[in-house]
């Protein structure tokens, strides 16, 4: 293939920009070098390695080990310059990869702007001076994480790091938590920030999606919870302490029906109790008066909130956790069985035996009644999920056939 880069009389005065943030560019006089013009990888990488460095120069020696650390010194020096020559070919000036002295100079006695190099100055100069609207100018600067293309080159990947937390820095000082979110999944703080912003407009669900976003990337990421403080703050979530709204009409009568419910023998009870209404009517406020008298009556009391995860048995999965964080011996009073099953919902639960054959919904529902029931001894267990129009069809099932699974349970399910 010919290739034909941008010729450049000699002495001419140039400048040269390289894009590395997002993609990898160069342009010579604000004229992008096309794709083809790069007749190798490795002049290119070339090019990209020494944008990296101060002042775009690297020596001899660091340029080889970098780019061909498993050749001797002899091969890795002729490849160099092999990859020089194809540089100059692209860049279209003899000059445009020099060694000399033991050294590797890109561009040399010529401008040379890398956008990867201006955007740290920037944010270094932002966070500096704490300034929010600075930092968030500097933030829109990056426009990608550095070399896509080169993500697992060893030379890239320290300078990579430090950008990307360089822009995590910047979201953070300009309080861009949303973004931050979606960059970085397990930042709690930003997720918390998300949760007590939707949580002060009275959007409960949408402090709870957000709040079930960053468990399921701490339990895929790093197999652990969120910490105490977002806990706190997801109870509450649950308890609707912000969400304004009328009064719930004829609570009174409601409570006094739960109530003679609660009081029945376990034969005669019902095994689920369903709160229906509009958002803002009072459901929540009702849920907590049950559960009060539940208690007051020598109940224990597992309440968990519903959101839109798109993860199978979230549901199953909080009410794992939450009993298992609280006293982790409950997992010696399950049975061997049923521990396997719930180290399939939930890592809390491992180590555990695999489970012979496929995870089936009845093995979900019997593992999860042992659990409520072994976390509380003695006493009947009042389960309750708000929300429970967020949960996926795998938990409604579970839900419901807990609700008719007998004596020593009973669901209180809040839904619209």
């Amino acid at each position: 293939m010919d290739i034909h880069p941008p010729s450049v009389p000699p002495g001419a005065f140039t400048h040269l920009d390289v894009v590395l943030l997002g993609r990898f560019a160069v342009a010579i006089d604000g004229i992008e070098l096309a794709a083809e013009c790069w007749p190798s990888l490795r002049a290119a990488q070339l090019v990209q390695l020494l944008s990296l460095q101060p002042h775009q120069r690297l020596s001899r020696d660091e340029v080889i080990d970098a780019l061909w650390p498993q050749l001797e010194p002899e091969a890795g020096a002729a490849n160099l310059r092999k990859a020089a020559h194809h540089a100059r070919q692209a860049l279209g000036r003899h000059d445009g990869i020099v060694l000399q002295a033991g050294e590797v100079l890109l561009w040399p006695e010529r401008p040379v702007v890398v956008d990867a190099q201006q955007f740290e100055q920037r944010a270094d100069a932002a966070l500096a001076q704490r300034d929010p609207a600075g930092c968030a100018d500097a933030a829109a600067s990056y426009t990608g994480d550095l070399l896509p293309g080169a993500r697992f080159e060893p030379w890239a990947e320290a300078t990579r790091e430090r950008l990307r937390e360089r822009q995590l820095q910047l979201l953070r000082a300009s309080g861009q938590w949303e973004r931050l979110a979606q960059i970085d999944p397990e930042d709690e703080a930003a997720h918390r920030a998300l949760m007590q912003r939707e949580l002060a407009a009275g959007n409960r669900a949408a402090a709870l999606r957000w709040y079930a976003h960053l468990r399921e990337a701490l339990q895929q990421g790093l197999g652990v919870s969120p910490d105490a403080q977002t806990q706190a703050l997801y109870e509450r979530c649950i308890a609707g302490l912000q969400v304004a709204g009328p009064a719930f009409v004829g609570r009174a009568q409601a409570s006094a029906q739960a109530a003679a419910w609660l009081g029945m023998s376990t034969k005669e009870r019902p095994g689920g109790i369903v709160l229906r209404g509009t958002p803002g009517i009072g459901k929540s406020a009702l849920g907590r008066e049950i559960a009060a008298q539940a208690q007051t009556r020598g109940w224990a009391v597992c309440r968990v909130g519903a959101a839109q995860t798109g993860r199978t048995y979230a549901v199953m999965c909080d009410i794992t956790e939450r009993l298992i964080v609280a006293d982790r011996s409950v997992l010696d009073r399950v049975g061997a069985q049923a521990r396997s099953v719930l180290a399939l919902l939930s890592p809390h639960a491992a180590p555990a035996a695999p489970l012979p054959g496929p995870l089936g919904r009845h093995q979900v529902v019997g593992a999860i009644r042992r659990l409520l029931l072994a976390a509380a001894p003695g006493q009947d267990v009042l389960l309750q999920v708000d929300d429970t129009h967020l949960a996926d069809d795998a938990d409604v099932d579970v839900l419901t056939q807990l609700a008719a699974s007998g004596a020593g349970l009973c669901v209180l399910l809040a839904t619209r």
